[in-house]
C-alpha cells in the first residue's frame, strides 16, 4: 500500500491539526476555576439530575440528558 502525499494533502492535514490545537487551547483558557461551579444531587443510591439552581446571577448552562433506559423483553 503506498500513501501519497502531494500539497494540497499536506495543506489540509496542517489546517487541520492546528484548527484542533487552537480549539484545545480556547478551551483550556476557558475553562477557570472561577467561572466553574461544581454542583452534584443524591438521594439515597440513585442519582438525580439537576433541573434548575436558584442564583442572582444571569447564567445559561447547555447540557445533554444520555440516560439510557433498559426496555424488559418478552
Amino acid at each position: 500500500m503506498f500513501v501519497v502525499f502531494n500539497k494540497q494533502k499536506i495543506c489540509t492535514y496542517l489546517v487541520s491539526i492546528v484548527t484542533v490545537v487552537l480549539l484545545f487551547c480556547v478551551a483550556n483558557s476557558l475553562n477557570t476555576s472561577e467561572n466553574t461551579i461544581s454542583t452534584s444531587s443524591t438521594i439515597g443510591q440513585k442519582l438525580l439530575p439537576i433541573y434548575n439552581v436558584q442564583t442572582e446571577e444571569k447564567k445559561v448552562a447547555l447540557t445533554m440528558n444520555c440516560a439510557c433506559l433498559q426496555l424488559p423483553i418478552g
